[in-house]
């Protein structure tokens, strides 16, 4: 405790120097005994006043240099302990997809599109302050490089093995890596997110393809970040040239501006080409930041420690010496003893004053004090909302019954739904959308419990079905008992089937062995002649040829991401069946 001690805002100390030079001036000038001076004879005043006037000033300037260092070191703010606190986190996702079409090679930018591209997302993660990520790495397929993540580090780790040469096949399909970063969308359980395509440009076919996605994916923004310049580049050969189409002229991909920008307008989200400076990220994560989406919180498993201080303790002893301030008064210290003690019913009728039951309601419910609240509420929304809170599920009902709007109903369909009332909570759901056809959440749910009910009836169906194939005839049953009883007059080693007897012979086998070495071993451990410090000169030597050893084979691992990423995508392409060539493969 004494180790920890410290003050946060020690600044405060300062104050100490100009204070102690004011209470060594009033000592000095005897202010406080100017009042008599000014009406009594000095030379009567030393009789009328022997001695008290100087211990009447020495006793005020003691309690006031007493009073103003409490209130200097409360205003420092002494700290000794620590209080966890939980960390919270901004619910939100962010998907970067990134092409490793041949295009990008190109060198129209310096030192070629895709490593300026890996820079940029370099930068974004850096800058971008919280939330997941994931990455996805596409030409004319689309994989996860890394699925949504908290990890930045990861992602950065892998960026520079992203070429266009670890990609299985070759083209521009930007549409399935919108539709892989749905799907990481729908894993991870978020139904909103941003969706970032750093490109050098989309097909008219990938347009038409992205827009029906998008279409039918409301609730994901899609922006772009162009990577390249309207006037193109050739793309290098690692041989030597540049590449070529089919009739032997040299490739000079260019960057569509008009169709980069109308993705993104499809798309809701916003346009940026690439710039040598920080503007074209910082468009795209202010736009993010105010998304028309809803921002949510989540506590995360993390926690902080601050530290507990404790100067507003030092408060209530500056207390007395502020009513000896009033001289007389200090009497009123009295109320301010009283307040401290009042009791909690009278508390709650001091701030009835002040706010209605609503209001008390409500911080009631932000406090988590969720049934106090259910019992203060006024509003039949908020006391059905506090009772759901509290579990109470049919109360919520009566509260909620007695409204008509749009919330009243989907909350009453979500109490239905935990009650288990599947079709009356379907019933809720369909109000809500008759007077708001675009409630996405009361659609979700509404098909959620439809499909509850559909698999609940299929499984009472098999089950009624089962139930009536398993009443075998006794003929039948004769039959089975004679062949169980044949079955039972059959050797152990016959009803095995053999892979299962090979195993256990080889098993047999591998503990006969392993028998024969551990006596082998045991012969060579006895001493005989040889001493202890001679074994444990061996032991060591062999621990260190054996730790040599060890680290040798360690070396022979290998660790370039580039080569396990080309594997992993040349697996996956493979199990998809593989992907018609491109037009254009670049």
């Amino acid at each position: 405790m004494i180790e920890q001690f410290h003050f946060l805002r020690p600044a405060w100390l300062l104050v100490f120097l100009p204070m102690g030079a004011l209470l060594w001036y009033l000592m000095k000038s005897g202010r406080m005994s100017r009042n008599w001076q000014a009406v009594v004879d000095p030379a009567l005043l030393s009789h009328l006043l022997a001695g008290q006037v100087q211990l009447r000033q020495n006793w005020s300037l003691v309690m006031t240099g007493l009073g103003a260092t409490l209130a200097v070191i409360a205003l420092a703010g002494p700290v000794w302990e620590k209080l966890p606190q939980p960390v919270f986190k901004q619910l939100s996702a962010l998907v970067i997809a990134l092409d490793v079409s041949r295009s990008m090679d190109a060198n129209d930018i310096k030192p070629s599109r895709l490593t300026r591209a890996r820079h940029k997302i370099t930068d974004i993660l850096s800058q971008r302050d919280e939330g997941q990520t994931a990455l996805i790495a596409y030409a004319a397929e689309a994989f996860v490089v890394t699925p949504l993540t908290d990890d930045d580090a990861t992602i950065n780790a892998l960026l520079p093995s992203l070429s266009t040469d670890i990609m299985p096949t070759q083209g521009s399909r930007a549409d399935r890596a919108l539709i892989q970063a749905y799907t990481l969308f729908e894993n991870s359980g978020f139904r909103r997110g941003d969706i970032l395509l750093v490109s050098d440009g989309f097909s008219e076919s990938e347009i038409y393809a992205m827009d029906q996605l998008l279409d039918q994916n409301p609730d994901f923004r899609v922006s772009v970040l162009g990577i390249g310049s309207e006037q193109g580049g050739p793309i290098p050969l690692a041989n030597g040239g540049f590449l070529k189409d089919a009739e032997g002229a040299i490739v000079i991909p260019s960057m569509p501006l008009d169709r980069l920008r109308k993705m993104a307008r499809a798309g809701n989200g916003v346009f940026r080409s690439i710039s040598a400076g920080d503007q074209d990220i910082q468009g795209i994560l202010n736009a993010m930041k105010t998304s028309r989406f809803e921002q949510e919180a989540i506590a995360s498993d993390q926690s902080a420690d601050i530290w507990y201080e404790q100067g507003p303790w030092l408060i209530l002893i500056l207390l007395p010496f502020a009513a000896l301030a009033f001289r007389r008064g200090v009497l009123m210290v009295l109320p301010l003893v009283l307040v401290l003690h009042l009791p909690e019913a009278e508390a709650s009728a001091w701030d009835s004053l002040w706010q209605n039951s609503d209001q008390r309601a409500r911080l009631q419910f932000d406090r988590g004090e969720h049934l106090q609240a259910a019992e203060t509420f006024d509003d039949p929304g908020w006391k059905g909302s506090s009772w759901y809170r509290v579990g109470d599920y049919d109360r919520a009902l009566q509260y909620w019954n007695l409204q008509n709007s749009e919330s009243a109903h989907y909350n009453r369909g979500n109490a239905l739904a935990k009650l288990n009332r599947f079709e009356d909570a379907i019933t809720a759901y369909e109000q809500v959308l008759e007077k708001n056809p675009q409630h996405r959440d009361a659609r979700y749910n509404k098909k959620l419990l439809e499909d509850a009910l559909q698999q609940q009836q299929d499984q009472q169906s098999k089950k009624q079905q089962g139930d009536e194939s398993q009443q075998p005839s006794e003929s039948d049953q004769s039959q089975q008992s004679d062949k169980a009883g044949q079955g039972e007059q059959q050797s152990e080693s016959e009803a095995q089937p053999s892979g299962q007897q090979d195993s256990d012979s080889a098993q047999a086998k591998n503990n006969q062995e392993l028998a024969e070495t551990e006596s082998i071993k045991s012969e060579q451990s006895q001493p005989g002649e040889q001493n202890s410090s001679d074994a444990e000169g061996i032991a060591s030597l062999d621990q260190k040829l054996s730790d040599q050893a060890l680290d040798q084979w360690l070396r022979k691992i290998p660790d370039d991401p580039g080569g396990l990423l080309r594997r992993k995508f040349l697996y996956q392409y493979q199990n998809r069946g593989g992907a018609p060539t491109e037009e254009k493969p670049w």
